[in-house]
């Protein structure tokens, strides 16, 4: 069953005044949207010192994991899904990190000070976006406000954590403004052993003078310095049109990726979205939606601040990523029921080729590739009675071009040899769902819904040198989610469990303790989540949730006769969080309880064995009058020492001895305050 979960975060840290709403979502009609959903609980949470999308919503979700790569840049599981299983957009655009190891993940490519929800929505039941496999997490940045109106914010936390955030906007009936800026550094963050990032690489390694360890003078280095710009303009044209005009700038420089054998010297995104609206155009247009976006993410990496094999020249590895795309859409009502239907397309590429100018080839270990879509969709809901039913369609059609005109350039025999027998590819796929909601009584739903969706490999996965696997076909997903939801009294309870069906899953295996390639295979992931809460009066409340998910290889002899283990990589193991709250709107108080259970590991591809944890975070913040508001808290209140599995093989990771990966620890305790200013 299609679900979505909107978080509701603030404009800046400087929460205090402005609670975060989580709310479990499911069918329902709405004038906006026609797969728009109706509230079913609601969970608040006041505020977060992170800077991370991904570790603000691994703290909040236990259907959401984090992969820890550093201090910032971290990526998303959702319910078993990563990468390109997985769609991230910013207001409904794509931005496509540039790093081949995802150092860049797409949710890197937002800063926290923008923020005014996160839609997150689970399955196959999205047709508006390309390649929503396993699900979608949509951030929606904050509109400006009529009148004149600021904010100010600066956070000091542990590990010489230091971010200063301002935002002025104001305008009138037709239009209205907003600029902001935001600067953010970091230290290196210390695991409840006391080693910092650095630290841990030597350790793992077994020896501070290992090739990929840290230079002595990069040793105690910050672990990232980041400034983030945006602007937006709202304009209404005549009495039903209406003009949206965005920007975003992340500039992050230095940032340590202490689990790869690179770090990242230079990471720039800029993104451009316009979106223009007609309202009630006729009988047969309630809506008539145009959007297009543009979005450039140049990344270089580099092997500067490790030690490095003794005559080997410093490694530079600069790759760049755009995507532009462009949408139309006309909502309408039809015998009651909401329809939309759609043209949506989109030109990604990704280029690998901008070596030293030296020699521009030495360095090739992606080539320039566009992947072009072009898919028309439609998507309808209707409430029957007590029944809520909504359907979707998409049929997409996809070609993937590598240059190959890079062959002749490149001096090394291997690169030369597979750049050469590269080929295009192209596939042609629909998607399609169908979901039901039936109320029971006014306080009791339960909820049915099938879907299929596809993605198709991307240019890693297919032309990465001498690994790349070009004969892969597109992944299906085929699921079924079913659940139900009850409210009494003050007690409301949600469950969802799902079985999802994956052909040609396309997956990372080890052809030898060196090297590893992709395969499509079948597989399954099964699972369900809880979700719960107690109001104890007007100020207290407790609130709990529970998320497992289990992934299985239906043959492992798919990847080769030597592959025996059954479990699918990444699948995050048992997780619960359990919260105390007290809000009486000028005080907030939380205890809040995180953990997880012993995660099962595919043993034949990196993973090692991770242990269960068990995490304490508190937090207060109150309202001080006259604007001012204050915000802090203590993470992992008892210094555990900790990690998520982060050792898969689909990543080119430091390895110890030449075998498994290296795992790194999540932070140890460490303390935030925010000190906010609103007029």
């Amino acid at each position: 069953m299609k679900s979505a979960i909107l978080l509701s975060l603030a404009a800046t840290l400087a929460l205090a005044s402005e609670p975060v709403t989580i709310q479990k979502i499911t069918v329902e009609a709405d004038s906006s949207k026609t797969d728009a959903q109706s509230v079913s609980a609601d969970e608040m949470v006041k505020f977060s010192r992170q800077s991370d999308l991904g570790e603000m919503l691994s703290n909040t979700l236990p259907e959401i994991t984090l992969v820890r790569n550093s201090g910032v840049g971290n990526d998303i599981i959702l319910r078993g899904f990563r990468k390109d299983n997985l769609n991230i957009t910013i207001d409904d655009a794509k931005v496509c990190g540039a790093c081949p190891n995802r150092m860049d993940p797409p949710s890197m490519h937002v800063s926290s000070s923008q923020i005014k929800s996160v839609e997150v929505q689970e399955g196959p039941f999205d047709v508006t976006k390309f390649g929503s496999l396993g699900g979608k997490i949509n951030v929606v940045t904050k509109d400006p406000q009529k009148g004149v109106h600021g904010e100010v914010s600066a956070t000091l936390g542990s590990f010489d954590y230091r971010k200063l955030s301002t935002t002025l906007e104001g305008g009138n009936d037709a239009v209205q403004a907003q600029v902001g800026f935001s600067r953010e550094t970091s230290g290196q963050y210390k695991d409840g052993n006391g080693r910092t990032l650095t630290e841990q690489t030597s350790h793992l390694l077994g020896s501070p003078t290992n090739s990929q360890a840290f230079k002595p003078a990069n040793k105690n280095m910050s672990a990232y310095d980041r400034n983030n710009y945006w602007a937006k303009i709202v304009g209404k044209i005549g009495d039903n049109q209406k003009l949206t005009l965005s920007y975003f700038g992340d500039r992050a420089d230095n940032v340590l990726y202490p689990r790869y054998p690179m770090d990242a010297q230079i990471d720039d995104t800029d993104m451009f979205k316009g979106k223009y609206q007609f309202f009630n155009l006729s009988r047969f247009s309630d809506e008539l939606k145009i959007e297009g976006y543009h979005s450039k993410v140049k990344h270089v990496m580099g092997t500067d601040f490790r030690i490095g094999m003794v005559g080997k020249p410093v490694m530079v590895a600069p790759v760049e990523a755009t995507i532009q795309g462009a949408s139309v859409e006309n909502t309408l009502t039809l015998s009651g029921a909401k329809v939309a239907v759609g043209v949506d397309t989109s030109l990604r590429n990704w280029n690998g080729t901008k070596g030293p100018a030296s020699n521009p080839a030495l360095n090739i270990m992606l080539p320039d590739v566009d992947t072009k879509n072009i898919a028309l969709y439609a998507k309808g809901l209707k409430t029957i009675g007590n029944y809520e039913i909504s359907s979707g369609v998409r049929y997409d059609d996809t070609t993937i071009n590598p240059n190959q005109g890079l062959a002749a350039a490149d001096p090394l025999a291997l690169n030369k040899t597979f750049l050469t027998n590269m080929k295009d590819r192209s596939y042609n796929d629909v998607s399609a769902n169908l979901l039901a909601k039936y109320n029971y009584t006014a306080h009791t739903n339960v909820f049915l819904g099938a879907g299929q969706s596809i993605r198709v490999p991307d240019a890693k996965e297919l032309y990465w040198v001498a690994s790349g696997n070009t004969n892969l076909n597109e992944t299906k997903n085929r699921e079924i989610d079913v659940g139900a939801e009850h409210t009494s009294g003050n007690f409301h309870l949600k469950g969802t469990a799902f079985y999802s069906d994956l052909k040609d899953f396309i997956y990372a295996y080890q052809t030898s303790t060196t090297t590893s390639t992709w395969a499509n295979i079948d597989a399954t992931i099964v699972g369900v989540d809880l979700h719960g809460d107690y109001l104890l009066g007007n100020e207290w409340r407790l609130e709990a949730g529970a998320a497992y998910q289990k992934g299985s290889k239906k043959d492992p002899s798919q990847l080769s006769a030597t592959q025996t283990n059954k479990n699918l990589a990444e699948i995050p193991p048992l997780k619960g969080r359990a919260a105390l709250v007290f809000d009486d709107t000028a005080h907030y108080a939380m205890a809040e309880w995180i953990a997880a259970s012993h995660q099962t590991i595919d043993s034949n591809n990196g993973e090692k064995e991770i242990a269960g944890y068990a995490l304490l975070n508190l937090k207060y913040g109150a309202e001080l009058g006259k604007g001012f508001s204050l915000s802090t808290g203590i993470n992992n209140f008892f210094n555990r020492t900790y990690a998520l599995n982060n050792s898969y093989i689909g990543n080119q990771l430091i390895t110890s001895s030449g075998t498994a990966p290296l795992v790194l620890n999540e932070p140890g305790r460490n303390f935030y305050a925010t000190l906010g200013y609103k007029f």
